[in-house]
């Protein structure tokens, strides 16, 4: 993730970077004539395309390096030795079931039998790739389970969504909202709030509006839109494309001056932002670990917790990042890029707090048309990436947290669970945005609180148009409807993958909470109910 770096407090942007590695299974393609060679079946699935590649001839790289599997944890030292004699070289971290081997082309040429070439693929760019996939070899005793696709394609694919990310009416159908945007909620008459660190630029609003053919912007500015940033651009299309009559205001953090902490700094904003739009929805895609003494102790967080519960109790909601470090997101700014340490472990404020309902990140899958198929965990764990969750150091877990799952795969010792919901978090099946002038693809928890954002303004407009209040604190009502029979079911139960420490379940799991929402279900459940 990125760092807010225009704040001397350090509070963390919560964005994933766009790089996915994708290890696979290569397909044997025999040697024919350059002209009509197609790339090895590792780089054709990878390019999610059978447009053919034309083969340059062999690799130029000065080395090549790709993963291994390992049968254990253990030091891989027969591998170590093996791969001296072969002159290559193996980092592996400690602890791991892999490593990773790099050597020259030639080098791994002869030790694992295949051979690697040059190849320009279909978009023009030049690949290496072996011509097959490559077997354990022998002189390891044992070590190795298996050699990961050798290949350099590692751009993003979108894989599981349409081609360039899900436009507006896909995420609303993806989600089943559009029942409610067909019969004419639009957001109109909703306020939600960005509190954000970094700018935007007018200009891909107005591309992007374009593009989706929505109206213009109904977006008022507290404090200066100074300097551009990918996050802030992120979190607003994605409002605006599910609410496009909502109004929207940015909300530069930067403008409080006089703050003394980061939690007398979130406290301000929300007292500020509750003055000028009572009832007003939040969306926040910043965090700070919960056990930073430097930034937070537990009166900080009760003192903040209280802040959040006093503008709820005027109608607001509001919605927080769970993290995109996969639970490791108390690593220290120092050590990115380090081996994780278990003291890196932990979970984010504000989406730990109680009174916030805190957004994990899934992996979303449709059909070509956008109509949803299913998700898991959005998990990265090579990358240190994927949607952060776990357990506070400092709540007790709440009354109203209860249900199938909820202190089910750890003793927590009775401690509050992050997150409470999800949504579709994967850079690689996120929806389709404009950032910079450019086409791209929003990704990061930071893009589960907009999308839940968004669609709790429709389900508001929906309420007031029944005469009934709206959402306000939604985590016990969320809790509640997941525990007891309701007409229509309201979430999409996660039970694939996890983040580095705990596994999707049947029920609550701590890295994607209760699930993605059935807006059209959910909507009907809180007209029926009221919970």
């Amino acid at each position: 993730m990125f760092r807010w770096n225009a704040k001397p407090r350090g509070i963390a942007v919560l964005r994933a970077s766009c790089l996915v590695v994708l290890v696979g299974v290569a397909a044997v393609v025999l040697r024919q004539n350059p002209a009509t060679t197609t790339l090895p079946g590792s780089v054709q699935g990878a390019l999610l395309s059978s447009s053919p590649g034309t083969l340059i001839g062999p690799a130029r790289e000065k080395s090549v390096s790709f993963l291994v599997l390992l049968r254990s944890a253990a030091r891989p030292t027969c591998l170590v030795q093996w791969a001296g004699s072969e002159r290559l070289s193996v980092q592996w971290p400690a602890g791991q079931r892999w490593a990773t081997i790099s050597g020259a082309p030639d080098n791994v040429d002869r030790s694992f039998n295949v051979s690697i070439d040059d190849y320009r693929s279909p978009t023009g760019s030049v690949v290496f790739a072996a011509n097959h996939q490559a077997a354990v070899p022998s002189g390891v005793c044992g070590e190795l389970a298996g050699v990961g696709t050798i290949h350099s394609f590692i751009e993003p694919t979108n894989s599981d969504v349409p081609q360039g990310g899900l436009s507006s009416v896909d995420l609303l159908r993806a989600y089943d909202a559009l029942p409610l945007t067909n019969a004419g909620l639009n957001g109109q008459g909703e306020t939600v709030v960005f509190m954000e660190g970094g700018g935007f630029l007018q200009s891909d609003f107005n591309t992007f509006a374009a593009d989706e053919k929505l109206p213009a912007y109904n977006l008022t500015l507290v404090g200066k839109n100074t300097g551009y940033d990918d996050e802030t651009t992120m979190d607003i299309e994605t409002v605006h494309e599910i609410a496009p009559q909502a109004h929207l205001v940015f909300f530069n953090l930067n403008s409080i001056s006089k703050a003394t902490s980061d939690a007398d700094l979130f406290a301000q904003a929300f007292i500020e932002s509750a003055k000028l739009w009572p009832g007003a929805i939040v969306s926040m895609s910043l965090g700070e670990c919960e056990t930073n003494t430097q930034a937070f102790n537990d009166s900080d967080l009760v003192a903040l917790n209280s802040t959040v519960m006093s503008i709820e109790a005027k109608g607001s909601t509001v919605f927080a990042s769970s993290g995109d470090s996969g639970g490791l997101d108390c690593t220290p700014n120092a050590d990115d890029g380090q081996a994780p340490q278990s003291s890196f472990e932990g979970v984010l404020v504000p989406a730990s707090l109680p009174a916030v309902t805190g957004t994990g990140g899934t992996s979303m899958t449709t059909d070509a048309a956008g109509n949803y198929i299913g998700e898991t965990t959005w998990s990265e764990p090579l990358l240190s990436q994927g949607t952060g969750g776990g357990v506070s150091h400092y709540f007790a877990r709440p009354s109203w947290e209860t249900g199938v799952g909820t202190g089910g795969q750890i003793d927590t010792g009775n401690h509050l669970e992050v997150p409470d919901v999800s949504s579709d978090s994967n850079p690689a099946t996120g929806n389709a945005i404009i950032e910079d002038g450019q086409a791209s693809q929003g990704g990061g928890t930071s893009l589960a609180a907009p999308t839940w954002a968004g669609f709790t303004a429709l389900m508001d407009q929906d309420l007031k148009a029944h005469h009934d209040p709206p959402v306000g604190f939604f985590n016990p009502i969320l809790f509640r409807l997941a525990s007891s029979y309701v007409p229509y079911p309201p979430f999409h139960d996660v039970t694939l993958g996890g983040n580095d420490f705990y596994a999707a379940t049947p029920g609550y799991d701590m890295t994607t909470g209760l699930g993605s929402p059935d807006v059209y279900n959910l909507a009907r459940d809180l007209i029926a109910g009221r919970f």
